[in-house]
């Protein structure tokens, strides 16, 4: 077999690609004298990532034409059906702005950006458009990107198809990236502000907190109030009917359709929570926050490795887990609690675990001898793919996620970017299948002094490609929980601001 054979075969790695740049230099770039498709061409047909990062790492060029004059961008976007947005993503990477839009007669003048708008491959086209992709070239028929998504969405509220009207505008949204960060930002606001309208309206027919939440923005209060209830003024169960009512065929209906009762009962034990002297949550500075905290479901994360057993990292990290559940949990409903993972060892996974179940599995574990730190891989088995993507097709997504990964150390066995990887594949995801995609937020946090823990978060938290989604605390949480030790007070208000941290950006300025 020749170097383009073994291309097509997705066997030309290591020793085998070097001895064929050995023997003669310029042949990484050369085409198949019978196919015309260079060797990175063939490798990108083929969908075979490996050997195409070793191909661009040898120095083959991503603007080298094949024999019709495809660059390998075009054929991936073209050609693939699976793995197309990593191998796009990756030829990107070396690919000059001059030649992201390059496209040929074989190709029907389609570029890449069209063939992906045609495959309604979001993620493709969000990745095309921040590398400068024009969205407004034209194909043979004189059809550009943007006119084939608009008539897509138009064809498809012709035909009442809600879902491929859904599909539709992901991709028209993932075309226009500034009004794509404002729309998500909108809708995923529009669920926080309503649950604070409720508890708004909770505490005006109990008689004596309404102080605490009305002044957060009257003007929606009154719009929703007038919108909900009209003139006038239901009981309890009037209203519930009436929430029903409302939020039916808007993005609130995916989270509460099939829970009628959770945010007014989430709502009332807000309001009972102005009573509760023990801990500063009913405040008026925190009780919004803590409100939006409770209204994620809570995942916590926890690392399990071997390395665990240092420091007292074990121990620590279970009085942080007890914490995080209590303050989580005050204002929940009847069934409602939090879930618990461990990158090594399997619990109980159930989501909603009360404060006693999680300390009847927290106090006889310990840390998994030999254990890893395969943080990403197991992120995406043991949280995101049963909590997230199988309820994707169904439409039962019916909770936004707050997820807080502790950890100790940086990741082993696996790739660090196996993890970042997992964060943005979720936010695509979700956002393909017609839900926000910040409806999973991220939030991870060291314990112990490990210093590649440290060079690890500082890697996450600079990940462009996932700050949308992901805040990394700079608190050393282990130090934190021990400074609060003597002042329950005082770690209750860190936790809750902490888990807030990453759902700061899903407030509503006024003047939007």
């Amino acid at each position: 077999m020749g170097i383009h054979e073994d291309a097509r075969q997705g066997t030309l790695l290591g020793s085998k690609l070097a001895d064929y740049i050995k023997s003669n230099p310029n042949i990484i770039n050369e085409q198949d004298p019978e196919g015309g498709l260079t060797p990175l061409a063939a490798a990108t047909v083929g969908g075979y990532t490996e050997v195409i990062k070793q191909l661009l790492k040898k120095g083959a060029k991503v603007e080298v034409l094949s024999r019709d004059g495809e660059t390998p961008l075009l054929l991936a976007a073209w050609k693939l059906n699976n793995n197309r947005a990593r191998i796009i993503q990756l030829l990107l990477k070396e690919t000059p702005p001059d030649v992201v839009d390059t496209t040929c007669s074989a190709a029907e003048n389609n570029t890449p950006l069209i063939f992906a708008v045609m495959k309604r491959d979001v993620e493709s086209i969000r990745l095309l458009r921040r590398a400068g992709a024009s969205e407004t070239i034209p194909n043979k028929d004189g059809i550009s990107a943007e006119e084939m998504a608009k008539n897509a969405k138009e064809e498809a509220e012709e035909n009442e198809d809600r879902n491929e009207e859904e599909k539709a505008k992901a991709v028209i949204r993932a075309l226009s990236p500034e009004m794509e960060k404002e729309g998500l930002a909108k809708i995923t606001s529009m669920v926080v502000s309503f649950l604070n309208f409720v508890v708004a309206w909770v505490n005006n027919t109990a008689k004596g907190v309404v102080r605490l939440l009305y002044g957060l923005d009257p003007e929606l209060d009154e719009d929703l109030n007038k919108a909900l209830n009209g003139p006038e003024k239901p009981s309890k169960a009037k209203f519930v009917k009436n929430v029903d009512k409302f939020i039916k065929d808007t993005p609130l209906e995916r989270f509460f359709k099939k829970k009628k009762t959770y945010i007014q009962e989430l709502a009332q034990k807000g309001v009972e929570l102005e009573n509760d002297k023990s801990t500063p949550l009913g405040n008026k500075d925190l009780l919004p926050k803590t409100i939006k905290v409770s209204l994620h479901q809570q995942v916590i994360y926890c690392d399990d490795s071997s390395s665990m057993k240092r420091e007292g990292r074990w121990e620590s990290q279970k009085s942080l887990v007890d914490r995080i559940t209590r303050v989580t949990t005050k204002i929940l409903p009847k069934g409602e609690g939090v879930a618990l993972r461990f990158i090594n060892q399997d619990v109980d996974d159930s989501p909603n675990l009360t404060q006693e179940k999680i300390t009847e599995i927290l106090k006889p574990m310990k840390w998994a001898p030999n254990g890893n730190t395969e943080i990403g891989t197991y992120l995406k088995s043991k949280i995101l793919e049963p909590m997230v993507y199988s309820k994707l097709e169904p439409k039962s997504f019916d909770k936004p996620l707050l997820i807080s990964v502790i950890t100790d150390g940086m990741p082993s066995v696996e790739a660090d970017s196996v993890f970042a990887d997992a964060i943005l594949e979720c936010g695509n995801k979700l956002e393909d299948a017609g839900y926000p995609r910040e409806s999973v937020k991220f939030l991870v946090g060291q314990i112990g002094t490990g210093a590649q823990a440290a060079a690890f978060l500082e890697r996450v938290r600079k990940n462009e490609r996932i700050k949308d989604l992901v805040f990394c605390t700079s608190d050393q949480l282990d130090a934190r929980l021990k400074e609060f030790r003597d002042n329950e007070w005082d770690l209750d208000r860190w936790l809750i601001e902490t888990l807030f941290e990453p759902l700061k950006d899903r407030e509503i300025k006024k003047d939007q």
